[in-house]
């Protein structure tokens, strides 16, 4: 299991977890309603959030389990991407349909989080840092 598989192990259970937590939190009902529910005491929700928290979560897992490496790589770019996506419009506040309030919030804080260690960890990114990354060879 390469480091891109264990990254999308434990990110994939993280974010399945937020959603199903959140879930028991909001119920099914409302869908982008502001209900100010939140998450631990920190994080707003709604049961929109809670369906991309779990939508993540599963396509994470089944990154970990059925894509190749550089498949697992491929989707982890993928959601890196994605997450700062989240992280901009988050803070410009564009996500008010998931709940996420714009500005430094925690939502924003973890969207960031997540983006940073998505692209570092599970793109091959630290490899090539290390200076492990492979280098093709020219055929004569």
């Amino acid at each position: 299991m390469t480091l891109a598989h264990k990254y999308s192990l434990v990110a994939g259970v993280a974010y399945l977890a937020l959603g199903v937590v959140g879930s028991f939190r909001t119920g099914l009902s409302g869908g982008t309603d502001m209900m100010n529910d939140m998450l631990f005491g920190i994080f707003m929700i709604n049961p929109f959030h809670n369906v991309v928290h779990l939508t993540v979560g599963v396509l994470w897992l089944l990154g970990a389990f059925i894509l190749t490496a550089a498949g697992a790589e491929g989707l982890n770019l993928a959601l890196g991407s994605f997450w700062v996506l989240a992280t901009v419009l988050g803070l410009l506040g564009y996500l008010s349909a998931l709940a996420v309030m714009p500005g430094t919030t925690p939502d924003n804080f973890l969207h960031l989080a997540t983006a940073i260690a998505t692209l570092v960890l599970g793109t091959g990114l630290l490899r090539a840092l290390r200076g492990g990354g492979q280098t093709a060879t020219a055929n004569p």
